[in-house]
């Protein structure tokens, strides 16, 4: 009995009486509603109209999402705020009739698109198939160079052997420098002038020096 009225007697002194009352006023400032306010409720629900109406412009079927992001404001604050989900509502809802001069203005543009690029696809491939047939071209010359390079050199030894008789056939197996040099010392052994006392023999050794500068060149 003695210890339930010295609690009583302390519940009700004014010190414990402050405190509970603390108490109370910090409990009370820690309640909170979950969310942000928003700082301009007007021109949010501008900018949702906004977004509403550009997306029905659109005439295909939106989400709350598509007018959150055009709207610029986050999903959460759209759904959270009543007046706001008021605003979209039943919009966005099911297919919309599309203009029907949009929509054939649209599939002229899409039908033009398709158009140049099957025509460019089309000259990729001619400009492709026009290099392949250049190529095989190039590749024909450089055989046919090739050829004629050999029938060539065949022909000038062939013209190197005729020329002389067995003189053609000898130079043919030297090299150039070699025919040159046995040109030079044959010429100081064979020259006209040394048989100017006979003229048959002057003309003999005329020939032969004409076939020996034949052969060395």
């Amino acid at each position: 009995m003695g210890r339930e009225w010295v609690l009583n007697v302390l519940l009700l002194s004014p010190k414990c009486v402050k405190i509970a009352d603390v108490n109370k006023t910090s409990k009370t400032k820690e309640v909170r509603t979950r969310g942000a306010k928003p700082r301009d409720p007007d021109a949010r629900a501008e900018r949702v109209k906004a977004a509403v109406r550009d997306l029905e412009r659109i005439g295909a079927a939106f989400t709350m999402t598509d007018v959150a992001e055009r709207a610029g404001i986050s999903r959460a604050t759209l759904y959270r705020c009543a007046d706001l989900r008021a605003l979209v509502g039943t919009k966005g809802d099911g297919p919309r009739t599309v203009d029907a001069a949009k929509l054939d203005t649209l599939t002229a543009r899409h039908e033009a698109t398709k158009t140049k690029l099957r025509d460019l696809r089309r000259r990729l491939a001619e400009s492709e198939a026009s290099w392949d047939e250049m190529r095989a071209r190039a590749k024909s010359a450089q055989a046919d160079l090739a050829a004629a390079r050999q029938r060539l050199d065949l022909l000038t030894a062939q013209g190197r052997g005729t020329v002389g008789g067995a003189l053609g056939v000898a130079a043919a197996r030297l090299t150039t420098d070699e025919r040159r040099r046995a040109r030079r010392l044959l010429a100081r052994a064979l020259h006209p002038d040394l048989f100017a006392q006979d003229p048959a023999a002057s003309a003999l050794a005329t020939e032969l020096l004409k076939t020996l500068n034949a052969l060395a060149e």
